[in-house]
């Protein structure tokens, strides 16, 4: 059984069916990683300096004065 296609070890059927099948199936989830790492990505290039300086999340204990 010769084939001029790879054939995938597991489903014993052409490597690019077998792909086109899984991103079939995975689109929903390469969509929403893609949308989410867009929207991180663009919010951490809007934070200025000057909010990572006054940020309480930042620098936790910036506000504490130690007597």
């Amino acid at each position: 059984m010769s084939s001029k296609y790879p054939v995938h070890a597991i489903t014993s059927e052409p490597a690019a069916k077998f792909a086109l099948g899984e991103v079939k199936k995975l689109w929903p989830f390469v969509a929403g990683f893609a949308v989410t790492g867009t929207l991180l990505f663009n919010i951490a290039l809007g934070v200025t300096d000057e909010q990572v300086k006054n940020s309480k999340m930042a620098n936790p204990n910036a506000g504490l004065e130690h007597h």
